[in-house]
């Protein structure tokens, strides 16, 4: 072989060498590049999806929080926007107090079939045993009063001053309530007052103590109490809908005569742990769910709207509102409560949008 051609071929493989060398490089840049793109890419889509549900609040120009679970995951999440008091420039949160309103009356509901579950009380166990006084109360039953079927009404009458006992609301109640003996649904507060004042009759204790017994303590509930001083001080405030701060008048006064359906305060945590515990047969056994919602019929029953997938709830007084909504065939349970809201036809909307962004 002569010089030249072994010179010629030290070149050649001088620079195949380089080439294998910088493509072997450039191949690993590439892939280390791709990786991090990728975890961007995962990244961005997990902090748009919560950009996306903090946008609904944005959009909608409202205020409070939503705590949710999605998929199939187990994880609680939560996001917040605007103040639970714009003055001392707290913000909302998970654990920021709201008036639960109507969505209290579940818990009375739950309180009602752990007393049928113990042989105190049956769903066929007339009115008139507690409160005789009551037109038709022979024909009124404890189901009836779980389901808005009574034939009770009433308005929302607000007493002059707060009510100071169990006993006062109810009294405030049936000096108020209409009796017609027209057995068809009708939404009314008075049934769950009259209930709460069963609650109080049967077991010889106030609202509250039978609520911590059988509810607050099991699940360790420590962020739910009703309406006192404390509470006023220290849950969110609310405001009136608009660009500006506008705190919005609360009747305490009526808040106190809603004993068992909306004297209640808690967190948005809170409330999401006693619908899971009450829907998993952690408070009363899944037989007993059964019997107090009527087997889930498609209805209301028990302080729920059930709908073949699942049950809703809508709790709006004071300038609160607060909407439960799980729908386990799209595996999407929330809760939402807004201190600065408009109405329950906005409060429902935006339920929808932000299972929409769950599921997608």
């Amino acid at each position: 072989m002569k010089k030249t051609d072994t010179v010629l071929i030290a070149v050649i493989l001088i620079f195949l060498g380089i080439f294998v060398y910088w493509g072997f490089k450039t191949s690993n840049v590439a892939k280390k590049k791709q990786i991090r793109d990728t975890t961007r890419i995962h990244t961005r889509h997990k902090e748009s999806k919560r950009q996306q549900l903090q946008a609904v609040f944005k959009n909608d120009k409202v205020w409070g929080t939503l705590v949710y679970q999605n998929g199939e995951s187990h994880k609680i999440k939560s996001v917040s926007a605007g103040y639970a008091n714009y003055d001392k420039k707290i913000k909302n949160s998970s654990s920021t107090k709201y008036m639960l309103a109507s969505l209290q009356k579940s818990y009375t509901a739950t309180m009602i079939q752990i007393l049928i579950d113990n042989g105190k009380l049956s769903m066929n166990t007339k009115l008139n045993q507690f409160y005789p006084g009551v037109r038709y109360s022979n024909k009124i039953t404890i189901r009836n009063l779980l389901d808005h079927t009574s034939g009770i009404q009433m308005g929302e009458p607000a007493p002059k001053v707060s009510l100071t006992s169990d006993s006062s609301a109810v009294a405030w109640t049936l000096s108020h309530l209409k009796s017609t003996g027209k057995m068809y649904w009708s939404y009314t507060n008075a049934n769950y007052i009259l209930l709460a004042g069963i609650i109080t009759k049967v077991t010889n204790k106030p609202y509250i103590s039978v609520l911590n017994q059988y509810i607050l303590k099991p699940l360790k509930l420590k962020n739910t109490a009703e309406l006192d001083t404390n509470i006023i001080n220290s849950s969110a405030k609310t405001y009136i809908f608009g660009n500006n701060i506008i705190l919005h008048p609360v009747s305490y006064s009526l808040t106190s005569s809603e004993l068992g359906c909306g004297n209640l305060y808690t967190t948005p945590l809170d409330y999401f742990k006693f619908v899971s515990a009450l829907e998993n047969g952690k408070l009363i056994p899944i037989n007993a769910l059964n019997e107090l919602s009527r087997n889930h019929e498609t209805a209301y029953s028990a302080g729920f709207y059930y709908f073949p997938e699942g049950q809703r709830a809508d709790g709006i007084d004071n300038g609160y509102y607060n909407f439960y909504y799980d729908d386990k065939s799209k595996h999407a349970n929330m809760i939402l409560m807004l201190n600065k809201g408009v109405s329950d036809t906005q409060g429902r909307a935006m339920i929808q949008q932000l299972e929409n962004i769950l599921v997608a």
